[in-house]
């Protein structure tokens, strides 16, 4: 039996409503909060229904004693009891280790749309922690101190300065420090290899692959890498760090995502409506 999870929604608001709902899944070591600080109620107020949810062992969901033997097919099974409360074919909006569980819900399933933000690639974290541990040995090393021992204060600076801007790392940087927690080893073990993506590009819906330019956690060439392999949309955002629903940039990175939202849902509505009349 599924734990209990911790769903946080807000209505749609002002005259243009949309009729997808938008789901957000949170990434590695973190919960359904970083969603609530700006994005929940930020779509909500552009007219979409917006859902937040922290994955089990995570947040105020159910499971934290088991968290450590959490999949990512449990957490795909999380993202599914959500969508099953909709109604409506939802757009899916996922950062890091949430963009990999919507790739591996996307192999059984559909959404209307999906945007993934500085999201672990199809081939997992070997890459970009390769690529890490050769460029920035020491946000490799503190990395790996997060998940055996947390929120610590000596991982602060290192790890602040790869999740967020240096001039909000040392005041609300400091509350969102502390309130990460670690992950399951097997989730990342199967991001390691053990749980691999087979998703084809014929499979996706219509996608949005996002990143920072600078991101030192999922570099841009992996974002890059990920887009061109689902004949995706591409968007790389400069001044803004890996957290980018929390950085001081957050609304440029909303506003790229909406453009682009009102662009694809759109140009779908008139595709169906096209093949209706046909």
């Amino acid at each position: 039996m599924s734990p209990e999870l911790e769903i946080f929604r807000r209505s749609p608001s002002g005259k243009a409503k949309s009729k997808h709902p938008i789901v957000f899944v949170h990434g590695a070591f973190t919960g359904a909060w970083c969603w609530n600080e700006h994005f929940l109620t930020w779509f909500a107020d552009k007219g979409f229904e917006t859902v937040s949810f922290s994955l089990r062992g995570h947040g105020g969901s159910g499971g934290r004693q088991l968290r450590n033997l959490a999949s990512i097919d449990d957490y795909v099974e999380d993202l599914e009891e959500v969508v099953d409360t909709l109604g409506q074919t939802p757009v899916l909006i996922g950062h890091s280790m949430g963009g990999y569980i919507i790739q591996k819900y996307l192999e059984r399933h559909t959404a209307e749309a999906a945007i993934l933000m500085a999201s672990v690639p199809p081939e997992g974290l070997l890459a970009s922690n390769a690529i890490m541990a050769m460029a920035q040995p020491d946000l490799y090393f503190q990395m790996a101190w997060l998940q055996a021992i947390g929120p610590h204060t000596f991982l602060r600076d290192r790890l602040g300065r790869a999740m967020l801007s240096p001039d909000i790392a040392e005041d609300e940087g400091m509350i969102y420090f502390g309130r990460l927690e670690t992950e399951s080893q097997r989730a990342l073990m199967d991001m390691m290899g053990a749980n691999p993506i087979f998703l084809s590009a014929d499979q996706v819906p219509a996608m949005l692959v996002i990143g920072a330019r600078d991101d030192e956690i999922i570099q841009s060439e992996l974002i890059h890498h990920t887009a061109k392999r689902y004949h995706a949309d591409y968007a790389l955002v400069d001044d803004i760090h890996h957290a980018m629903m929390l950085d001081k940039n957050w609304e440029m990175v909303a506003d790229t995502m909406l453009e682009w939202l009102q662009v694809k849902l759109v140009s779908q509505q008139r595709t169906k409506g096209n093949k209706s009349a046909a």
